[in-house]
């Protein structure tokens, strides 16, 4: 086993069974707290699911080693010309936004909503993203993942807005920002900008980097109300 490599294979653990397993212990804290888990508890939950899964990495991928060939808001990014993937990894101790949240909820998401938005990403838009495991840094933790590699041009901002409310999802402003609602799943999307939406050569469109949400029921009053205004 390669160095670089966590004790145990995150990779061959399907994204879906991080989450569905991190959501119980979500919900089992909220039940005796009488309430919903919030940032810094999941992120407490999480180091522990980690450390009891040997799912902290050893050491850096060398990848990391070099300076990306992407860096945006979320990641730093590194293309493996080998396996026409990307490899993803979080800012330290950032790991995303959410698309919405409760007043007074840390608007940054945890590490657990993050691996549940590639989970999602995975299962909504036919993506193949694998979690490879976690980082620890002195300045943070670091979640690292790998994404199939898309080719192709962005999207306009009509294809994009046509991709979405011919299939159904209704669309919402919040904090000045265009998103997406999914009135069949409850769930909702953001970061629709045209670097995250690619158009390949058959036509087809292609999400590789959405903000994916499931609604609590709180916030699903408050989506369905952002829709009808």
């Amino acid at each position: 086993m390669s160095p670089h490599e966590p004790s145990l294979n995150a990779a061959e653990i399907p994204l879906k069974a991080h989450v569905e397993e991190l959501r119980r212990r979500c919900e089992a804290v909220a039940r005796l707290q009488g309430g919903s888990t919030y940032f810094h508890e999941e992120l407490g939950i999480f180091r522990a699911y980690a450390n009891e899964h040997r799912l902290l990495l050893q050491a850096a991928p060398d990848e990391l080693n070099r300076t990306p060939d992407e860096e945006g808001n979320e990641h730093q990014v590194w293309f493996q010309q080998d396996s026409q993937t990307y490899l993803k990894a979080t800012w330290p101790g950032f790991f995303g936004l959410l698309v919405v949240h409760r007043p007074h909820e840390e608007h940054k998401a945890s590490p657990i909503a993050y691996l549940e938005r590639w989970h999602l990403h995975n299962e909504v838009f036919g993506d193949h993203v694998v979690f490879l495991g976690a980082l620890e840094t002195d300045a943070g933790l670091r979640l690292l993942i790998r994404q199939p590699a898309i080719a192709g041009t962005p999207a306009t901002d009509e294809q994009i807005r046509s991709f979405f409310t011919d299939s159904g999802w209704l669309p919402f402003v919040i904090e000045g920002n265009i998103a997406f609602f999914d009135p069949e799943r409850n769930i909702v999307i953001s970061d629709t900008h045209r670097g995250n939406i690619i158009l390949m050569a058959d036509g087809l469109l292609a999400p590789i980097d959405l903000r994916v949400q499931p609604l609590s029921a709180s916030l699903l009053a408050t989506v369905t109300q952002l829709c009808s205004a």
